[in-house]
């Protein structure tokens, strides 16, 4: 008897299974604030079909990346409105751009270089210097701190 191989499972999403105006619902979505999971849901497309399309497609995952864009734009723009007089609840629109963007308020920065040779010292430790040179130093900070 023959074998024949045949493919397993469903076939993988592809741009032609998704409505024909896929791109403009994409977009619409977008430039109205909406997230990739709003969009997927509009397009009807379960989440192992969408990470197939941004997996396979360049013209989706181009299409998608463009309205990511979009969409941080219109949360950004309705933090402008609220700065302007606009009324809005700038924490949860802080809130919501931390998360949803990962904004930070901070950044901490390393200023440790990567032979430890610029690492940023802890002081000096005066226990371990005399009591002159203690006293040396402390005319010299002072001498300094005089106008």
């Amino acid at each position: 008897m023959d074998k024949m191989t045949r493919p397993v499972g469903r076939p993988r999403t592809t741009v032609e299974d998704l409505p024909k105006d896929w791109k403009q619902i994409i977009m619409d979505c977008g430039q109205e604030g909406g997230s990739a999971v709003e969009m997927r849901c509009m397009l009807g497309v379960a989440q192992t079909a969408w990470s197939t399309l941004i997996e396979n497609s360049e013209e989706f995952r181009i299409t998608v990346s463009s309205a990511q864009d979009m969409c941080e734009v219109w949360w950004e723009r309705q933090g402008r409105f609220m700065v302007t007089g606009s009324p809005g609840n700038a924490t949860v629109w802080s809130l919501n751009m931390r998360n949803r963007f990962a904004w930070f308020d901070k950044q901490a920065i390393d200023h440790t270089s990567s032979d430890q040779s610029m690492s940023p010292s802890k002081g000096i430790d005066t226990s371990k210097l005399s009591t002159e040179a203690l006293a040396e130093i402390m005319a010299l900070s002072d001498a300094n701190q005089k106008p």
